[in-house]
């Protein structure tokens, strides 16, 4: 009986194990795509601008306002490429799992970003106890920074921001959130918005190369767990992920 049990469980963790692995194959290619459009832009801006550079010297006149576009066009190929490469050290790192007291690592979280919220009228709401969760300390870590981040980006234009978290224990997972009174998305984009170098809002308006949150569930995945966001344009943004419980 306990030999049918075993082997049951074994065939369950192996088409568990293949399921995970195709949506892996489809995320990656889906992947491949988006960067591979996304670093054209700051190609061809690079691949016409020098030209003009060029000939704008030979003519005597100021380049500066083609410079300024090329010197933006770069930094913004070396964010991509900071971000390629922590995305393949996420697929490479051998987690370290243990049992880990989630308040704390929130508020690790928050000490890091104390300058994006000094000077602000900030309503942090958060619940009245945390769950232990098993999961690496420095990538877990990284979750709540990008999610708590994000959260303060985008509330930039209220008076006063509401951020509030909190948790939910499911069957078999557990289930964190966090909820902004932010400027909110298209709910059209929520598919998406976890893409790499995906930006829903204007770069002039909200800084960024959309790098955080597609990282943030990278790890998350990693874990074996899950990230989805709910929003409406204007009315802020809930984002919530899960990790398993075993």
């Amino acid at each position: 009986m306990d030999q049918d049990k075993t082997i049951a469980e074994l065939q369950a963790r192996l088409q568990q194990s293949e399921t995970h692995n195709a949506a892996l194959q489809a995320e990656l290619e889906h992947f491949v795509r988006n960067v591979s459009h996304d670093l054209r832009a700051p190609l061809r801006h690079i691949t016409a601008y020098a030209p003009l550079v060029r000939e704008m010297l030979t003519e005597g006149e100021d380049p500066s306002p083609c410079l300024d576009t090329l010197e933006q066009s770069a930094r913004n190929m070396s964010r991509m490429v900071d971000a390629l490469l922590e995305l393949s050290r996420l697929s490479r790192i051998a987690l370290q799992p243990a049992v880990l007291p989630t308040a704390g690592l929130v508020d690790e979280a928050r000490r890091e970003l104390a300058a994006e919220a000094a000077g602000r009228l900030i309503d942090w709401q958060f619940p009245a106890d945390w769950p232990e969760v098993q999961a690496d300390a420095a990538l877990l870590r990284q979750v709540w920074r990008h999610l708590l981040s994000n959260a303060l980006k985008f509330t930039r234009p209220r008076a006063q921001a509401q951020i509030a978290l909190g948790w939910e224990q499911g069957a078999d997972e557990v289930v964190f959130w966090v909820r902004d009174n932010g400027v909110g998305f298209n709910p059209a984009a929520s598919a998406t918005m976890f893409d790499l170098f995906q930006r829903l809002h204007v770069a002039s308006e909200f800084e960024g190369a959309g790098v955080g949150l597609a990282l943030a569930r990278q790890i998350v995945l990693r874990h074996g767990g899950s990230m989805q966001a709910q929003g409406l344009v204007d009315a802020g943004c809930t984002v919530r992920f899960s990790l398993p419980t075993r």
